[in-house]
């Protein structure tokens, strides 16, 4: 079938060598500017200077919860920067404690803000607060109850203080845990570790001998190469590690000491660095970054007991304790992976054992000796 010429005579093929091109045929679809389609509307807060998405209230779901969890932490921050500037001394202690309530507050607001805004993640990762935020929160409670307990006498440096101050700790951490975690869905106890005997796999007697024996194992190594590691830090900064526990007089160790040094301490710090922490990041990141980051953690954290005369004495002994704490945090880390909270536990208790059964052979031994 051939094509047919038009009312002028022209055939179809005289109109495509008028426009025809040399290099070949022409394209089926010629787009031109009037159809091309609109670009996609800008995303608000993906543009712009940085932290412009950061400080942007826009598409958020709680946006009041996002905005007075920034206003407030930042007043309490401020607020605790201007005591710590003032010149004068009876406004300090008062300024600081406001600072310190309000930035709980803030803080308590963030985690709010972020259960609500994570609930939409998928299920198998982990959609509750930042370890980073409820670490803060259990600070500042925990930080207004010890100023509570210096004001009726009863400081950290004598021993029944020392432990009401580990065990109001210990429970700041229960309860950011239970409420920001578990009641929010985020992570079950069992997903943190904790055994249950109510589970499709019992957890046994021969189990829990088994666990706590494997970190006995491990713990004794671990202990000997955080004191090497200490005591060669120290000597090489010419410093001397702070001592955090309490006078117990010339009667020897209380009662009220090792039960805090070695029980509840270890199930405090247990239940926040490893069971939540390094389950919510092991979700997100993997077991291995998740035992890296809870171990830089935990490390950083201990540097808080510094107390020194100058600046550089105590970034001296800050390092000295950073070293002595890291190889314990990677040992535990590597204990809840692999065989989950007893066993962690076990190691965390064994090794303030050892130091504190240490620490009283060396002050019976040398009772001349300082701290």
């Amino acid at each position: 079938m051939t094509d047919r010429p038009d009312a002028g005579g022209r055939s179809p093929e005289d109109d495509w060598a008028v426009l025809s091109v040399p290099v070949g045929e022409p394209p089926d679809d010629v787009v031109t500017e009037e159809d091309e389609p609109p670009p996609p509307p800008a995303v608000v807060g993906s543009a712009g200077p940085p932290g412009g998405r950061v400080f942007s209230i826009e598409d958020r779901p709680a946006p009041s919860l996002y905005l007075l969890g920034w206003l407030l932490s930042g007043a309490g921050l401020a607020m605790l920067a201007v005591a710590l500037l003032a010149g004068r001394p009876e406004l300090g202690p008062s300024l600081a404690s406001g600072g310190i309530i309000v930035l709980g507050v803030g803080l308590a607001l963030a985690a709010g803000y972020q259960l609500v805004a994570r609930g939409a993640r998928p299920v198998e990762g982990y959609r509750g607060p930042s370890p980073l935020i409820l670490f803060g929160l259990v600070l500042c409670i925990s930080t207004v109850a010890s100023i509570a307990a210096v004001l009726v006498g009863r400081g950290a440096r004598e021993p029944l203080g020392f432990i009401l101050n580990l065990s109001v700790i210990g429970l700041s951490y229960l309860g950011v845990v239970w409420l920001f975690v578990v009641r929010g869905g985020a992570l079950r106890w069992r997903e943190m570790g904790w055994p249950g005997w109510r589970a499709e796999r019992p957890f046994g007697l021969a189990r829990f001998a088994g666990d706590i024996g494997y970190a006995l194992v491990l713990i004794l190594p671990t202990t000997l190469v955080a004191l090497l590691a200490a005591g060669l830090l120290a000597r090489v900064l010419d410093t001397v590690p702070t001592q955090v526990l309490p006078d117990t007089g010339a009667g020897g160790p209380s009662m009220l000491v090792i039960l805090g040094a070695v029980v509840v301490a270890p199930l405090g710090e247990e239940l926040f660095f490893r069971g939540f922490a390094l389950s919510a990041w092991w979700r997100d990141l993997g077991a291995r970054t998740a035992i890296i980051r809870s171990t830089i953690f935990f490390a950083l954290v201990h540097v808080a007991n510094i107390e020194a005369a100058s600046f550089g004495d105590g970034l001296a002994q800050a390092l000295v304790q950073f070293a002595a704490i890291l190889p314990l945090g990677l040992v535990i880390g590597l204990l809840f992976v692999q065989r989950g909270m007893v066993a962690a536990l076990a190691a965390h208790m064994s090794y303030n054992g050892l130091l504190l059964a240490l620490y009283y052979g060396l002050r019976s031994a040398l009772p001349d000796a300082p701290g």
